[in-house]
């Protein structure tokens, strides 16, 4: 290879990495926000709206259950990849009272209809694109998972994972 072409293949290489890498420095790191894997004890703020089977849902009506509210959206990698553990935990404490709710954010109808029926999601979804229920639930991303108590109080908050959904719920229900 001349080595002209060598010195443009290496600036052109160059400027590829250093491209990429501004790039990645660019998005927000919202890890430092939200703690992957945190446990509260914060009430649970009001959440209710427009179902996406036509219905309406509201966090309010399942009071008295342990509930699990998952904020997904159609488009989100991890969202997909982690569905069927999600549908796995939802086979296995449905029957002990545990309700579910999905939040799906930041999508349109059609995706987010086709998300369900595709990865076979059992439990109501609020349809929410302009994701005005994250900030009270201080969710910056999906897939957010949250495990709200009997009483209205949130006790788990995990971002991308649902590595603690699992024993929190065993706590709740008190199992050991």
């Amino acid at each position: 290879m001349p080595k002209h072409t060598r010195r443009v293949v290496a600036l052109g290489a160059a400027a590829l990495i250093t491209a990429l890498v501004s790039g990645c420095s660019l998005q927000p790191d919202v890890s430092t926000r939200v703690p992957p894997q945190s446990h509260t004890s914060q009430p649970a703020p009001p959440l209710s709206g427009p179902s996406l089977s036509g219905g309406h849902v509201d966090l309010a009506a399942l009071r008295g259950h342990p509930v699990v509210i998952d904020f997904w959206a159609s488009w989100c990698g991890p969202c997909r990849a982690q569905q069927a553990e999600l549908n796995g935990i939802v086979s296995k404490y449905s029957a002990r009272g545990v309700q579910f709710l999905g939040v799906d954010i930041r999508d349109d109808t059609a995706s987010a209809r086709a998300y369900v029926q595709e990865l076979h999601v059992t439990y109501p979804s609020l349809f929410d694109p302009a994701s005005d229920s994250t900030a009270g639930f201080n969710v910056d991303a999906p897939p957010t998972t949250l495990v709200v108590d009997g009483a209205g109080t949130i006790r788990l908050r995990e971002l991308g994972t649902l590595v603690d959904v699992p024993p929190t719920l065993d706590q709740l229900l008190g199992a050991s």
